[in-house]
């Protein structure tokens, strides 16, 4: 069952990334502030997406008795990455960009790591990895929300 979760978690990061491609291509006015987030919706997106297919391919690989261990894998997996992400961004945004700006970037990494941690710690089940990556589904979908605010803002105001 939790391989089914992780192939819809897959099917709406995409959704979601094809959808707010759609939005960037036909919008009229587009700001740096809307590119930051629609960069920030595609990487948790991706992020999402990538995070669910690591499990499924290396469960070809393992038999009902290792799912600890594919949990396991696939949390310190997130971890890193995770990590790796946060420092490339942070380095790449530096020093100028508002406080705000990055807690609300990487807020859901350190939460859905710090849920990861536990998880590894505790014998690594489904059901935290998977709320990771909604975690990830989550901020995504709100950024994609915000940018389609933007758009109908600006369309009021004609």
């Amino acid at each position: 069952m939790e391989l089914d979760i992780l192939m819809v978690i897959a099917e709406v990061a995409v959704a979601i990334s094809g959808f707010s491609a759609v939005v960037a291509n036909f919008s009229k006015h587009w700001s740096p502030k809307q590119s930051r987030q629609l960069k920030n919706l595609l990487f948790h997106s991706g992020i999402a997406l990538f995070a669910s297919l690591v499990p499924l391919v290396m469960s070809q690989r393992i038999d009902a008795s290792g799912l600890t261990t594919l949990w396991l894998i696939s949390s310190a997996l997130y971890i890193l990455f995770a990590s790796i992400s946060i420092a490339l961004e942070l380095k790449q945004r530096g020093p100028k960009q508002p406080q705000r700006a990055r807690a609300l970037y990487v807020g859901p990494f350190i939460v859905a790591m710090a849920a990861l941690g536990f998880n590894i710690a505790q014998g690594a089940e489904a059901w935290l990895y998977l709320l990771a990556l909604l975690l990830n589904l989550a901020y995504a979908f709100f950024a994609f929300l915000s940018l389609l605010s933007h758009l109908t803002d600006i369309d009021a105001t004609k």
